[in-house]
């Protein structure tokens, strides 16, 4: 479980050796030891587990100037879970939060796991402007959310040759709604019937990322309860960051021995990003000729699958006349990471200009990601290009 006391010894495995330097996106900016996470980590160890040093604003500004992004984990070469130590800091540190940091849980838990009350999103905008927790870069919800376009289940177009479940994540219901429609669309073009449960809320993770454990535990439970019961061959999501949140962190939520961790299991066995179920599945209907160039921007949240990142790159190549443009470091962070890019506006500017600069640099007209957050945040300074998902770009290529 995500508690600070169960990591006392792993978190003495960190060597020092220096990889997560060179992979950290908020030293690459700041150059500061204290930001690297192995300085993170002996900072923690010192304040929140031995307490042989105090708890100061410092303290918790250098544990909150963090993204994280995984790269840290996803580097180690001793398998320390960095990521999940942070966030564990985060929950103890949140514990002892005042009446802000309440008010912003309350915020957040309102908008993501009561997704039917749509004037919950208006009043918590006016909340959070209020609170100072925010900046004139919010994203524009969408006019119609995707759970008030599409629901109940979607028969395969031809032979069915799977069944699914579509985990619509928050990203995609309130900001990006043609995602869902794209990833239907394809899917069910494919021979897959996809069934859109209802009573779906949030994941968890942007809970998780405020060290809200309740509000995720809260998140984990519903969809846990609603996933388990249906009966499908895979669970499919268009966000990276959602199906990590089943995949890797749903299960440390809870002690071992809670009921719950059954059901999360099954969830998490079936759980695939929806362009790397696709392109294991393989298409059964071949695209047709669709002229450009593109450029894919791996998420930072893609690490729960040894297929995820290579995916989109192996399925749009099936695509007759489209290009695709490597950009230097495709899995170098954007700066956004939920909403950490309001809070750490500069810094996060900063990580996003190499990023701009790499698209920029291939000439590609169109990227690709799968995280709609990494969509927005790119696609506020890429006006000259289109920023879409994966199975986005093969519905053009169809004509869907």
């Amino acid at each position: 479980m995500l508690k600070l006391t169960d990591y006392a010894r792993v978190i003495n495995k960190c060597s020092h050796c220096g990889y997560c330097q060179a992979t950290c996106p908020v030293y690459m900016e700041d150059l500061l030891e204290s930001h690297v996470t192995r300085a993170r980590l002996d900072l923690i160890n010192a304040t929140l587990i031995k307490k042989t040093m105090p708890v100061t604003p410092r303290v918790k500004q250098i544990i909150n100037r963090c993204l994280l992004c995984t790269s840290c984990t996803r580097s180690c070469s001793s398998q320390v879970p960095c990521d999940d130590i942070i966030t564990a800091a985060r929950i103890e540190l949140s514990d002892k939060s005042g009446t802000v940091d309440s008010l912003k849980k309350f915020v957040m838990r309102k908008v993501l796991n009561q997704r039917g009350l749509a004037g919950v999103l208006s009043k918590a905008g006016s909340v959070a402007q209020k609170l100072n927790i925010t900046s004139l870069e919010v994203p524009t919800l969408a006019s119609t959310t995707f759970d008030r376009q599409i629901s109940g289940t979607l028969e395969s177009c031809g032979e069915k040759r799977a069944r699914v479940a579509y985990f619509v994540g928050c990203g995609t219901n309130f900001l990006f709604p043609d995602t869902g429609i794209a990833v239907v669309k394809v899917l069910t073009h494919n021979g897959v019937e996809v069934v859109i449960p209802p009573g779906i809320v949030c994941c968890g993770i942007p809970a998780l990322a405020e060290g809200d454990l309740e509000g995720a535990q809260e998140s984990v439970r519903t969809n846990a309860e609603i996933l388990s019961s249906l009966d499908v061959e895979a669970i499919v999501t268009d966000c990276t960051s959602c199906g990590m949140a089943f995949k890797t962190k749903a299960a440390k939520l809870y002690p071992d021995n809670d009921p719950l961790q059954e059901k999360i299991k099954l969830v998490s066995e079936k759980f695939w990003e929806a362009t790397d179920f696709m392109n294991n599945l393989g298409l059964a209907v071949e695209p047709g000729e669709f002229p450009g160039r593109y450029t894919y921007h791996e998420p930072c949240h893609r690490g729960w699958s040894v297929t995820v990142d290579e995916a989109p790159r192996q399925l749009l190549a099936k695509i007759p006349e489209s290009e695709l443009t490597e950009m230097e470091e495709p899995g170098r962070c954007c700066g956004a990471a939920g909403t950490f890019y309001l809070e750490h506006r500069e810094l996060s500017e900063k990580i996003r200009s190499h990023k701009l600069n790499s698209i920029r640099e291939t000439g590609a007209e169109k990227v690709v990601t799968q995280c709609p957050v990494c969509r927005f945040y790119l696609g506020m300074q890429l006006k000259d290009h289109q920023v879409v998902h994966p199975l986005a770009y093969l519905a053009e290529a169809y004509g869907l």
